[in-house]
């Protein structure tokens, strides 16, 4: 299922959807907690680097029954607009 709307918002709705805490999703993922709610959140400059993070929201997705290339695709395009912006 590719869900609509922003990231945050599509996995905490899905995670509720099937009934989840925020523990059992980490239990599933192995992925820690404060992550996990920082995702939610969209605070992913919380998360140690581009390439945990996309693994993190895409394990997420899965564990909620999103698709997860939609997340992938979605954490790359989230990331890229909150790119702080460099002096030329």
């Amino acid at each position: 299922m590719e869900p609509r709307g922003s990231l945050g918002d599509a996995l905490a709705r899905a995670r509720l959807e099937r009934e989840m805490t925020i523990e059992q999703v980490a239990a599933v993922t192995r992925v820690p907690i404060r992550y996990l709610v920082a995702i939610e959140a969209e605070r992913f400059d919380v998360i140690p680097g581009r390439i945990y993070a996309k693994g993190f929201v895409k394990a997420f997705a899965r564990s909620v029954g999103l698709c997860d290339r939609w997340a992938g695709e979605a954490i790359t395009a989230a990331m890229a607009e909150k790119r702080p912006l460099v002096a030329a």
